[in-house]
């Protein structure tokens, strides 16, 4: 056999060496394929509104029902249907506030009225409530609707008397429970020809109001929804003797 083919001969045994040598280092270093098979989120079912359900609304069966919930987004206020007999428990119930489409339902939102008229059920807990005979010049024109809140201003005495019959503000952030016999929140209208407005206080601030119902004149100030960004500053000439009531409290 000639020299100079078995030179190439070798160098190409050499070289094809050389390359499988590399090919077995280069399947070394490659990481294998991983399949991740996606988690699935543990849910859990729990009772919504599938309609909007008014203040004083009562709840019906086919105005709830149940959705699967992130398990740990569910909240213990949730009713769930850990108790399916929970659903029925609802049949007496009413709405104390708005619940929107889609909203949980929670137990803090409703009132039992087994035995109690509708008034009566979504009073708040201990709270009592009274009720106002006004006009447009003593109730914001009539724009103040059931759920607004408002500041209740007394005027007594009159020329003579000692203070000259300047207004005061005797409540601060009273909620309005009804306007003459409309207690629904969302009533579609922006205004309503009040005759009588029903208010919602302490029961010690309910004597006060009836007090002072009977020995002066009481107007009714709408409040914004919003809160202001810095504090008001107060008029001067309020005198520094008059207690004011935020909500029940002095």
């Amino acid at each position: 056999m000639n020299v100079s083919r078995i030179a190439i001969l070798g160098v190409a045994l050499v070289a094809g060496a050389g390359a499988f040598v590399l090919m077995l280092g280069q399947n070394k270093t490659v990481a294998p394929i991983q399949i991740v098979e996606p988690v699935k989120e543990e849910t859990v079912r729990v009772l919504v509104a599938n309609k909007n359900i008014q203040r004083g609304e009562r709840l019906l069966l086919d105005s709830t029902s149940w959705v699967s919930w992130p398990k740990k987004a569910v909240r213990p206020t949730f009713i769930t249907d850990e108790n399916p007999e929970a659903r029925d428990d609802l049949a007496n119930a009413v709405a104390r506030s708005i619940i929107v489409d889609g909203e949980p339902i929670v137990n803090q939102k409703l009132a039992r009225a087994e035995s109690s008229g509708l008034m009566a059920a979504i009073i708040s807990p201990g709270m009592r409530a009274v009720t106002l005979r006004v006009s447009p010049e003593t109730a914001s024109g009539g724009f103040i609707l059931p759920g607004d809140r408002v500041d209740i201003l007394f005027t007594g005495g009159g020329r003579d008397s000692r203070d000259g019959g300047l207004a005061r503000t005797m409540f601060e952030d009273v909620r309005v429970l009804a306007v003459n016999t409309i207690y629904a929140e969302n009533t579609e209208t922006a205004h309503i020809d009040s005759v009588n407005v029903t208010l919602e206080l302490a029961p010690l601030d309910a004597e006060t109001f009836v007090s002072a119902r009977s020995s002066g004149s009481l107007s009714l100030v709408l409040r914004s929804i919003f809160k202001p960004e810095g504090d008001l500053v107060a008029s001067e000439r309020r005198s520094s003797n008059v207690s004011v009531i935020r909500y029940g409290r002095s």
